[in-house]
């Protein structure tokens, strides 16, 4: 294995572990509500503001701090510090604690998707960049999936007895230790890697990322606020899943993480894989906004599926509609930011993709869970069913974001041929 594909793999696994620490909390709901005594407006507020607003803010220091320091060694810390804070949640017993611990894995996790976009980007050549980055997005998939299946197998594990060590913690708690510790050893690994040589400064760039975002307003406020509120519905889901067929249709803690877990697994990463051998396939035809295409199919892919899908009259059809709807989530997000690497010089990748994360995840994570959270708690019918939460939410937001990407076509090929040139 050559060591640039060496990389994609580590970085894969890095997002997956942050993945996991950020979601295990969805799967542990029921848990952490009944323990801490939490209404679902609080619970909301632990999967989306919590985590996110920290995440998002910091990721455009980190960015630029990306752009100049070794980016590894950025990555490892910062996974030190998100690894150890989810291992610090399984000892809090109270809201104010636990919500103090996912702060700090949001701190720690902004700073790896930005310096891995650059490392990446620095890697492969411009043709070649869809299918490594797709891969490395797909650990999005593999964690949230991991989150769910091995939080399921960690909760059968610790309630039958099997983590004597912990047996004076919650089982939610426990869980919280374990998927915690489980990140560090490749923390310690990461430094080792060889970091790429930086690709040469472009000269569009010479007025830095504010100067460039204004020479091409339309195509970036096109891709930003359509990327926004496709973030608001895929947070949403993510956080309210487990919780959708628990109370819908009574399954067990345990066996939702364990089947929407491989469920997740094998659909999303299917649109991963699906989405970067596209994305490439266009970008060696030719087209420089191969990826924003895709991206875009996608996108209209889930708007039927982000309204139809949480109303399901049985688990069956949900099921369906989960599986279809987290590949349509991955067809547009495995290549994102290839699009954005396209139409961003080279020195600014690392500014560039913090602010999209930044802008996505202020509004994905700030809106998406606790808008279902604040449904429930205080919408129609007496209790809100989970389905009716998620389906308002994604009706919406998914058309708007679709159709923003869809403009941004307009734009995109011009911009990436001259950042290329």
């Amino acid at each position: 294995m050559s060591r640039r594909w060496l990389l994609v793999g580590a970085l894969l696994l890095a997002y997956a572990v942050s993945f996991l620490d950020r979601q295990i909390v969805n799967l542990l709901v029921a848990d952490i509500k009944a323990d801490l005594a939490l209404s679902d407006a609080q619970i909301g507020l632990l999967q989306g503001p919590a985590f996110g607003v920290f995440y998002a803010l910091l990721g455009l220091p980190l960015g630029w701090l990306a752009d100049k320091v070794h980016r590894l060694r950025l990555i490892a810390a910062g996974m030190v510090l998100w690894t150890t804070m989810t291992v610090l949640g399984g000892f809090a017993e109270s809201f104010a604690l636990l919500f103090v611990s996912r702060v700090g894995v949001g701190i720690g996790e902004a700073a790896l998707v930005p310096a891995a976009v650059s490392l990446l980007a620095d890697s492969f050549a411009p043709r070649d960049r869809a299918l490594p980055l797709a891969l490395f997005t797909s650990g999005v998939s593999l964690g949230a999936g991991l989150a769910l299946a091995a939080g399921g197998a960690l909760i059968g594990w610790v309630e039958t007895g099997g983590a004597t060590v912990l047996a004076e913690r919650q089982p939610w708690q426990a869980v919280l230790i374990l998927a915690g510790m489980a990140g560090l050893p490749l923390a310690g690994f990461l430094p080792f890697l060889g970091e790429p040589e930086r690709r040469e400064p472009a000269a569009a760039a010479a007025g830095g990322l504010g100067r460039h975002l204004r020479a091409h307003s339309g195509l970036f406020a096109a891709l930003l606020a359509g990327s926004a509120p496709l973030y608001v519905f895929s947070n949403a889901l993510a956080a309210w899943l487990p919780s959708l067929f628990q109370r819908g249709f009574g399954w067990t803690a345990g066996f939702s993480g364990t089947r929407l877990g491989l469920l997740i697994l094998v659909s999303a990463l299917a649109g991963n894989l699906l989405s970067g051998l596209a994305g490439r396939w266009r970008e060696r035809a030719g087209r420089r906004d191969g990826a924003l295409q895709v991206m875009a199919v996608g996108a209209v892919t889930l708007v039927p599926l982000a309204a139809l899908t949480p109303l399901a009259a049985s688990a069956t059809l949900a099921q369906a509609g989960t599986a279809l709807s987290y590949f349509a989530i991955a067809l547009c997000f495995g290549v994102a930011t290839t699009a954005f690497a396209a139409v961003t010089p080279a020195e600014l990748r690392g500014r560039m993709t913090a602010l999209y994360l930044m802008i996505g995840n202020l509004v994905g994570l700030g809106l998406g869970p606790p808008a279902v959270g604040l449904i429930l708690d205080r919408g129609v019918g007496d209790p809100t069913p989970v389905g009716v939460a998620l389906a308002l939410v994604g009706a919406a937001t998914v058309l708007p974001g679709a159709m923003l990407l869809l403009c941004a076509l307009r734009w995109h090929r011009q911009v990436a041929e001259l950042i290329e040139e």
